[in-house]
């Protein structure tokens, strides 16, 4: 493949130019990083006293209970977005005009309205009306409607993007609407948008922060900020432990993402083309 430059390479006058703005740039970033370092060491972030608090095994154990129940909230949430997104993505590819445009209206409102305001709709106005659920279910909720509508639209750009020859063959041989999109076309676009559905995964674990503002659910960021009220001089160090936390699982899922579109890209690269899969018939035949 020919990588085609936007610009005309660089002159020896720009390159040098551009050599001393990254220069200062990395300077001017090393002083303002060694500032920072000089500030937190001279109010005792790096001390050993408040540091001393995490020798405890307790401590680490309430913050590993956060952690899970971060992951519990993504993963359930992820499943039933997953979930909604299909039916979403059915609706949206759907030859009816008011199923269409009905699903269209629910992805654009609900993938635009912040997930903190879907937070507050479900675990304030939801109980008004008789729904009496646990701060986990709230979360829940309120990450499967955002969710759920981003999915819906990943997955229809996964089955537009698909050969038309897919679902005309799948027509042929007697399948009916539904069969082609479930046994057919589906597979292939989950398979194909999969490192796209797992960075949304990423930004499904992100949200679970948000339940902070519920009290009632003992997240990540809850438990560091229970720490951090207990040992009053240890509360950076308690965010910045759970920081981490949050930091390890997205890098981890960041990883997997990857793995997953170097295997797509691997298996495009080896799919045969049309013209052999026509002539491999023909010698069979």
């Amino acid at each position: 493949m020919n990588n085609h430059s936007l610009f005309d390479p660089a002159g020896p006058r720009t390159r040098r130019r551009h050599l001393i703005l990254e220069i200062v740039t990395g300077a001017a970033l090393a002083g303002l990083a060694l500032l920072v370092l000089a500030t937190l060491t001279k109010k005792g972030v790096f001390s050993a006293d408040a540091w001393a608090p995490f020798a405890q095994p307790g401590l680490w154990k309430l913050l590993g209970q956060g952690l899970l129940h971060n992951i519990a909230a993504a993963a359930v949430g992820m499943v039933l977005s997953l979930a909604v997104g299909c039916l979403l993505a059915f609706g949206l590819v759907s030859t009816r005009t008011f199923l269409r445009r009905l699903s269209r209206v629910y992805t654009d409102v609900f993938s635009s309205i912040p997930l903190l305001l879907l937070l507050y709709f479900t675990s304030l106005v939801l109980p008004n009306y008789g729904l009496r659920l646990g701060d986990f279910w709230f979360l829940v909720i309120a990450l499967t409607l955002y969710s759920g509508a981003v999915i819906g639209d990943l997955i229809r750009s996964g089955i537009v993007a698909l050969p038309p020859g897919q679902s005309e063959a799948a027509l042929a041989l007697g399948f009916s609407q539904v069969g082609t999109l479930v046994r057919v076309l589906l597979p292939q676009a989950l398979r194909s948008m999969s490192p796209a559905l797992v960075s949304q995964l990423i930004i499904l674990f992100k949200g679970t922060a948000l339940a902070y503002v519920l009290g009632g659910y003992t997240e990540l960021l809850r438990s560091a900020t229970v720490i951090g009220q207990y040992f009053t001089q240890s509360l950076l160090q308690a965010q910045f432990v759970a920081a981490v936390g949050f930091l390890i699982v997205n890098v981890l899922l960041g990883v997997l993402a990857d793995s997953l579109e170097r295997r797509q890209r691997r298996l495009e690269t080896q799919a045969p083309s049309p013209a052999g899969s026509d002539s491999l018939v023909l010698q069979t035949a």
